[in-house]
Protein backbone atom coordinates (compact mmCIF):
# COMPACT_ATOMS: atom_id res chain seq x y z
CA UNK A 1 0.00 0.00 0.00
CA UNK A 2 2.40 2.14 0.70
CA UNK A 3 4.67 1.99 -2.72
CA UNK A 4 1.41 2.07 -4.85
CA UNK A 5 0.06 5.29 -2.75
CA UNK A 6 3.38 7.18 -2.86
CA UNK A 7 3.20 6.70 -6.88
CA UNK A 8 -0.02 7.61 -7.67
CA UNK A 9 -0.51 10.05 -4.58
CA UNK A 10 3.38 11.74 -5.18
CA UNK A 11 5.36 10.55 -8.19
CA UNK A 12 3.08 10.60 -10.85
CA UNK A 13 1.91 13.74 -10.27
CA UNK A 14 5.27 14.94 -10.11
CA UNK A 15 6.29 12.87 -13.43
CA UNK A 16 3.28 15.48 -14.66
CA UNK A 17 5.35 17.93 -14.73
CA UNK A 18 9.00 17.20 -14.35
CA UNK A 19 9.00 15.06 -18.17
CA UNK A 20 7.42 14.88 -21.25
CA UNK A 21 3.90 13.12 -21.50
CA UNK A 22 5.24 9.92 -23.27
CA UNK A 23 7.54 9.50 -20.28
CA UNK A 24 5.58 10.69 -17.36
CA UNK A 25 3.27 7.92 -18.93
CA UNK A 26 5.57 4.94 -18.15
CA UNK A 27 5.98 5.61 -14.35
CA UNK A 28 4.77 2.02 -13.04
CA UNK A 29 3.99 0.76 -9.53
CA UNK A 30 6.38 -2.61 -10.30
CA UNK A 31 9.20 -0.71 -11.70
CA UNK A 32 8.88 1.52 -8.22
CA UNK A 33 8.57 -0.91 -5.79
CA UNK A 34 11.33 -3.29 -7.12
CA UNK A 35 13.24 0.11 -6.86
CA UNK A 36 12.92 0.88 -3.69
CA UNK A 37 13.17 -3.00 -2.49
CA UNK A 38 16.84 -3.11 -4.68
CA UNK A 39 17.94 0.43 -2.95
CA UNK A 40 16.97 -0.91 0.63
CA UNK A 41 18.88 -4.42 -0.57
CA UNK A 42 21.80 -2.41 -1.62
CA UNK A 43 22.62 -0.94 1.57
CA UNK A 44 24.52 -4.45 2.46
CA UNK A 45 26.41 -3.89 -0.61
CA UNK A 46 30.06 -2.67 -1.16
CA UNK A 47 32.63 -2.27 1.90
CA UNK A 48 31.75 -1.30 5.11
CA UNK A 49 34.92 -2.64 7.06
CA UNK A 50 37.93 -1.25 5.27
CA UNK A 51 41.76 -0.75 5.68
CA UNK A 52 43.04 2.82 5.36
CA UNK A 53 47.16 3.43 5.95
CA UNK A 54 47.48 0.30 7.50
CA UNK A 55 45.07 1.19 10.08
CA UNK A 56 41.57 -1.04 10.55
CA UNK A 57 38.64 1.48 10.55
CA UNK A 58 35.08 1.76 8.59
CA UNK A 59 33.45 3.58 5.79
CA UNK A 60 31.45 5.78 7.64
CA UNK A 61 34.32 7.40 9.91
CA UNK A 62 36.74 8.19 6.81
CA UNK A 63 33.59 9.77 4.69
CA UNK A 64 32.47 11.67 7.97
CA UNK A 65 29.78 14.05 7.17
CA UNK A 66 29.56 12.83 3.47
CA UNK A 67 29.23 9.36 4.23
CA UNK A 68 25.42 9.33 4.45
CA UNK A 69 25.16 10.96 1.41
CA UNK A 70 26.96 8.91 -1.15
CA UNK A 71 26.02 5.73 0.44
CA UNK A 72 22.25 7.26 -0.20
CA UNK A 73 23.42 7.81 -3.66
CA UNK A 74 25.25 4.07 -3.82
CA UNK A 75 21.90 2.69 -2.90
CA UNK A 76 20.51 4.28 -5.75
CA UNK A 77 22.72 3.01 -8.17
CA UNK A 78 23.64 -0.43 -7.58
CA UNK A 79 20.03 -0.63 -7.22
CA UNK A 80 19.28 0.37 -10.90
CA UNK A 81 22.35 -1.81 -11.53
CA UNK A 82 21.13 -5.16 -9.92
CA UNK A 83 17.80 -4.95 -11.85
CA UNK A 84 19.59 -4.66 -15.06
CA UNK A 85 21.97 -7.43 -13.57
CA UNK A 86 18.88 -9.60 -12.35
CA UNK A 87 16.82 -9.13 -15.80
CA UNK A 88 20.18 -9.91 -18.00
CA UNK A 89 20.86 -13.39 -15.87
CA UNK A 90 16.63 -14.43 -16.38
CA UNK A 91 15.47 -13.84 -12.81
CA UNK A 92 13.48 -10.54 -13.56
CA UNK A 93 10.84 -9.90 -16.39
CA UNK A 94 12.26 -7.57 -18.92
CA UNK A 95 9.20 -5.71 -19.48
CA UNK A 96 10.28 -4.06 -16.14
CA UNK A 97 13.01 -2.10 -18.21
CA UNK A 98 10.55 -0.69 -20.40
CA UNK A 99 9.57 1.54 -17.10
CA UNK A 100 12.46 1.60 -14.95
CA UNK A 101 14.38 4.96 -16.54
CA UNK A 102 11.20 7.02 -16.38
CA UNK A 103 10.23 5.56 -12.90
CA UNK A 104 13.79 6.33 -11.52
CA UNK A 105 14.28 9.85 -13.28
CA UNK A 106 10.54 11.21 -11.91
CA UNK A 107 12.09 9.60 -8.32
CA UNK A 108 15.22 11.97 -8.59
CA UNK A 109 13.19 14.83 -8.55
CA UNK A 110 10.53 13.20 -5.24
CA UNK A 111 13.86 12.33 -3.21
CA UNK A 112 15.54 15.82 -3.49
CA UNK A 113 12.26 17.62 -2.13
CA UNK A 114 13.67 16.31 1.30
CA UNK A 115 16.04 18.93 0.98
CA UNK A 116 19.77 18.71 -0.63
CA UNK A 117 21.27 19.12 2.99
CA UNK A 118 19.44 15.69 3.47
CA UNK A 119 21.66 12.73 2.65
CA UNK A 120 19.12 11.45 0.34
CA UNK A 121 18.78 14.50 -1.27
CA UNK A 122 22.10 15.40 -2.05
CA UNK A 123 22.31 11.37 -3.07
CA UNK A 124 20.02 12.13 -5.84
CA UNK A 125 21.31 16.01 -6.73
CA UNK A 126 24.85 13.80 -7.20
CA UNK A 127 23.20 10.90 -9.83
CA UNK A 128 21.17 13.52 -11.47
CA UNK A 129 24.27 15.61 -12.68
CA UNK A 130 26.00 12.73 -13.15
CA UNK A 131 23.71 11.04 -15.69
CA UNK A 132 23.03 14.85 -17.03
CA UNK A 133 26.75 14.86 -18.03
CA UNK A 134 26.55 11.26 -19.12
CA UNK A 135 24.10 11.87 -21.48
CA UNK A 136 21.85 9.18 -19.50
CA UNK A 137 19.15 12.62 -19.13
CA UNK A 138 18.19 15.07 -21.08
CA UNK A 139 16.29 18.54 -20.68
CA UNK A 140 14.25 19.09 -23.20
CA UNK A 141 13.20 22.70 -24.63
CA UNK A 142 10.15 22.86 -22.01
CA UNK A 143 12.71 22.47 -19.48
CA UNK A 144 11.42 18.63 -18.91
CA UNK A 145 13.56 15.88 -18.07
CA UNK A 146 13.96 12.73 -20.04
CA UNK A 147 15.72 9.40 -19.64
CA UNK A 148 18.13 8.39 -22.27
CA UNK A 149 17.36 4.03 -21.95
CA UNK A 150 19.82 2.75 -24.00
CA UNK A 151 22.47 4.97 -21.80
CA UNK A 152 21.32 4.23 -18.35
CA UNK A 153 22.87 1.10 -17.36
CA UNK A 154 26.34 2.56 -18.64
CA UNK A 155 26.23 5.51 -16.61
CA UNK A 156 24.83 3.84 -13.41
CA UNK A 157 27.79 1.20 -13.32
CA UNK A 158 30.33 4.08 -13.91
CA UNK A 159 28.93 6.17 -11.20
CA UNK A 160 28.91 2.90 -9.13
CA UNK A 161 32.36 2.19 -9.80
CA UNK A 162 33.31 6.10 -8.57
CA UNK A 163 31.29 5.68 -5.45
CA UNK A 164 32.29 2.40 -4.40
CA UNK A 165 35.78 2.89 -4.45
CA UNK A 166 35.83 6.27 -2.87
CA UNK A 167 33.98 3.93 -0.12
CA UNK A 168 36.75 1.52 -0.31
CA UNK A 169 39.65 3.44 0.12
CA UNK A 170 37.79 5.73 2.60
CA UNK A 171 38.71 8.42 0.19
CA UNK A 172 37.40 11.60 1.77
CA UNK A 173 38.85 14.17 -0.38
CA UNK A 174 37.52 11.80 -3.31
CA UNK A 175 33.70 12.33 -1.77
CA UNK A 176 34.52 15.80 -1.45
CA UNK A 177 35.44 16.19 -4.80
CA UNK A 178 32.42 14.28 -5.86
CA UNK A 179 30.32 16.41 -4.00
CA UNK A 180 31.89 19.64 -5.25
CA UNK A 181 31.32 19.02 -8.75
CA UNK A 182 28.24 17.08 -8.93
CA UNK A 183 26.24 18.17 -5.57
CA UNK A 184 24.60 21.74 -6.81
CA UNK A 185 21.12 21.59 -8.33
CA UNK A 186 20.85 21.75 -11.72
CA UNK A 187 19.15 25.29 -12.75
CA UNK A 188 16.73 22.88 -14.52
CA UNK A 189 15.88 20.71 -11.98
CA UNK A 190 15.42 24.28 -9.81
CA UNK A 191 13.07 25.25 -11.56
CA UNK A 192 10.92 21.98 -11.95
CA UNK A 193 11.05 21.75 -8.53
CA UNK A 194 9.42 25.18 -7.80
CA UNK A 195 6.51 24.11 -9.74
CA UNK A 196 5.72 21.07 -7.24
CA UNK A 197 4.81 23.22 -4.05
CA UNK A 198 1.30 22.27 -4.25
CA UNK A 199 2.30 18.33 -4.17
CA UNK A 200 2.62 16.62 -1.17
CA UNK A 201 6.20 16.29 0.01
CA UNK A 202 5.92 12.17 1.42
CA UNK A 203 2.43 10.60 3.06
CA UNK A 204 1.14 10.87 6.21
CA UNK A 205 0.05 6.89 7.21
CA UNK A 206 -2.35 6.92 9.84
CA UNK A 207 -2.63 3.10 11.30
CA UNK A 208 -6.21 2.07 13.17
CA UNK A 209 -5.87 0.94 16.49
CA UNK A 210 -7.42 -2.47 17.48
CA UNK A 211 -10.18 -2.02 20.03
CA UNK A 212 -10.79 1.40 19.59
CA UNK A 213 -14.34 2.60 18.32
Amino acid sequence: NFPHTKNYGILKPIAGRAMPAEDAALIDDEAFFQFTLHHELAHGLGPGLIEVDGRSTEVRLELRDLSAALEEAKADVLSVYNIYALVERGVMEPQILEHLPATVTAGFFRSTRFGVAEAHGLGVVIQTNYLLEKGALEVTGGERFRPVPEAFLGAFRELATEILMIQARGDYQGAQRLVERYGTVHPAMQAVLDELSDIPVDIDPVFPLEGLQ
